[in-house]
């Protein structure tokens, strides 16, 4: 269809245009390098996705949001849409999952909203396996504001602080740490030790 074609059919059915929009806003979201970054670490075992909000990473992943799942998110790229949530938990209280029961824990975006990063970080140790995978796609503070970007970050991160934090919580080998958006985010890979 012809560009002036679709946008008199989308002239006299509105309702088309609406759909194109969500089909192209999905396909963004399916194709976002920091989603993508973080694929390798999920789509096997049993694991979570740790604020999640309106899309999982990947299907396999149990979505864990403070926003109650089918609830219209109020913040930032969440605002307007409804959370994908399995369990309205805070990632630092995973009072539904038993020690050593998951295979991952994933986030994106997400542990730079926590008070207290050390409890947080042996939370989601806590619920990891040995050999499990904890991956997570922050904001990099080297180049960006976070705080100034989103006044509900409560921490700022690079590369070298978010090990400084899992170094302390102990337990951990660092698989990989990398740029995932130049100059906006980067993704950290730790396995927990046998």
């Amino acid at each position: 269809m012809t560009l002036l074609k679709r946008m008199l059919d989308e002239f006299f059915h509105p309702q088309k245009r609406v759909l194109r929009l969500h089909e192209e806003q999905r396909e963004a979201d399916r194709n976002h390098p920091e989603r993508l970054a973080l694929l390798p670490y999920c789509q096997t075992g049993k694991g979570i996705d740790v604020g999640c909000g309106h899309r999982k990473t990947h299907e396999n992943c149990i979505g864990v949001d403070i926003v109650a799942g089918g609830a219209i998110g109020s913040f930032g790229c969440e605002a307007g849409h409804a959370s994908s949530a399995d369990f309205c938990l805070s990632g630092d209280n995973l009072t539904v999952f038993a020690d050593g029961e998951l295979d991952f824990v994933i986030s994106r975006h997400n542990l730079e909203h926590y008070i207290d990063i050390h409890k947080t970080l042996l939370e989601w140790k806590r619920v990891l396996k040995k050999g499990g995978i904890m991956a997570m796609v922050l904001p990099d503070e080297r180049f960006i504001n976070t705080i100034a970007l989103d006044p509900t970050h409560k921490h700022v991160f690079t590369p070298e602080t978010i090990q400084r934090y899992v170094d302390a919580v102990g337990g951990f080998t660092t698989i990989l740490q990398d740029i995932v958006v130049p100059k906006w985010s980067f993704l950290s890979v730790f396995k927990k030790n046998q």
